[in-house]
């Protein structure tokens, strides 16, 4: 498999963190021997070609993995642009009419529109996931 190579000592760094928190499980001599045993019974007589096959597939489906995150990236970056963009045109045609109204207070106004929709987004982010939306389903 094609890993690409660290450019800077942040991604060394980061893939040195990563080596260590991140072990690949521990498997017995039992998993070794069952293993190939499956193998012997497969009926497979080119086991050079069963394992090429094995890992043809396991490419495929790293390079799909890989081909999502690149989309899932991609569109979060979208998002978070759109996102800035929108809030700054809000704020550029709000702020006319939140100073009138709130004269010198718009900067505590502003910081708790944020703090509320900071809120709101961590608490639609976090429930699908919550104990409690599992239990009221």
């Amino acid at each position: 498999m094609n890993e690409r190579k660290p450019e800077s000592s942040v991604d060394q760094a980061l893939d040195c963190a990563l080596t260590r928190s991140l072990r690949p499980p521990s498997r017995s001599a039992a998993f070794r021997r069952g293993l190939e045993a499956a193998i012997a019974r497969s009926g497979q007589s080119d086991h050079a070609l069963l394992r090429a096959q094995f890992e043809r597939e396991h490419r495929q489906l790293i390079s799909e993995l890989h081909s999502g995150y690149i989309r899932m990236s991609r569109g979060t970056l979208v998002t978070l642009i759109a996102a800035a963009f929108a809030s700054g045109i809000a704020l550029v045609l709000a702020m006319p009419w939140l100073t009138e109204n709130f004269g010198r207070n718009v900067v505590l106004v502003l910081s708790a529109i944020g703090a509320a929709v900071a809120l709101a987004c961590g608490a639609l982010t976090w429930w699908p996931r919550s104990v409690l939306a599992r239990l009221l389903d």
